[in-house]
């Protein structure tokens, strides 16, 4: 099983990164990265290659400003935008599935 920090990850849409107020920084290890949905579908190949079986990734709901671990939510109801859409996160179920993880 490899577990991601869905943020820290891979980048795969740098359009979401600014969604909210206080932006991104990749130099800065308590900022946001910018990694997505998008991204982590992307790499899902490079992730079967070290033989994962499973993934398991950061929580997806609304959370805190520059939070990049994703374990301060606010909002249980609402998708973080700054990891991507709904379609996006069904796209990387989808692959993943498709990889047999």
């Amino acid at each position: 099983m490899y577990q991601f920090l869905t943020d820290c990850f891979a980048d795969g849409d740098p359009s979401n990164n600014e969604a909210f107020a206080g932006g991104f920084d990749v130099r800065d290890m308590t900022y946001r990265h910018g990694g997505d949905f998008v991204g982590l579908t992307q790499k899902l190949p490079y992730i079967k290659g070290l033989g994962c079986q499973a993934i398991w990734i950061s929580p997806i709901f609304q959370n805190g400003e520059n939070m990049y671990h994703q374990y301060a939510m606010h909002d249980f109801t609402l998708l973080d935008r700054r990891l991507g859409t709904l379609e996006e996160l069904r796209r990387l179920t989808t692959e993943a599935h498709r990889l047999d993880m």
